[in-house]
């Protein structure tokens, strides 16, 4: 088979495709994407409730207050559904996941709480802070022009739930040309089963731990 066609960017272009997460992720200009970090999300339907979720909030402390010491830009994007915001067919997909479309014609409106994101990890000022209306960070949000604008290649995703928002992030960002790495204990869901499958689907070399993320965050600062 000839190889003539074989050109120094595809070369490249594989190199990047294949190496290890660590290095990707040393050799790239990286953000902080955080998506649907909201009290609903984290700790359950109502005030006082409690969700395997609630275990993200440590880790993305944790690299929050690093990507702000290092000036990493930090994106969050949360979930609302205004007035005009909902088709069918979506309703149909999270209906499938066990959603109860059917009572949004008789229930009262989320109290804000639950729309939140908790104070210990809520944006700060110059921080983007997106909506979106759909499981995909990037759908009608802006975020991929945002993170062009600052020379972003690498996304550091972390947030909830992985079977829904976190996997069509995750497509997302491959599909607009960005790398997304996940951060492993900073994604959970309510689903201990549907969270392995989403978790194994995106893995194996997207995956990295809080430690090591904000140790080569650590290294490029120092190196630059």
């Amino acid at each position: 088979m000839s190889v003539a066609h074989v050109t120094p960017a595809m070369v490249e272009m594989v190199r990047l495709a294949t190496i290890p997460a660590a290095e990707l992720l040393a050799e790239t200009r990286s953000a902080l994407l955080l998506v649907d970090i909201q009290n609903r999300f984290i700790y359950g339907p109502s005030e006082g409730s409690s969700s395997p979720a609630e275990s993200v909030l440590p880790p993305i402390s944790k690299l929050l207050g690093k990507a702000r010491s290092l000036d990493v830009p930090r994106f969050f994007v949360t979930v609302d559904h205004p007035p005009g915001a909902d088709s069918a067919p979506w309703m149909r997909r999270i209906a499938g996941m066990g959603s109860d479309v059917k009572g949004r014609l008789d229930q009262p409106a989320l109290p804000p709480w639950a729309s939140e994101i908790p104070k210990a990890i809520a944006p700060q000022p110059g921080e983007a802070h997106l909506t979106k209306c759909r499981f995909s960070a990037f759908y009608e949000t802006g975020l991929e022009v945002l993170l062009r604008g600052t020379g972003v290649e690498t996304v550091v995703i972390g947030g909830v739930a992985s079977y829904g928002c976190i996997i069509a992030t995750y497509i997302d960002a491959c599909t607009r040309g960005f790398f997304p790495l996940l951060c492993a204990e900073a994604i959970a869901g309510a689903q201990p089963a549907m969270h392995k499958a989403a978790m194994d689907f995106m893995s194996p070399n997207a995956l990295l731990g809080v430690d090591e993320i904000t140790r080569i965050w650590d290294g490029q600062r120092r190196s630059s």
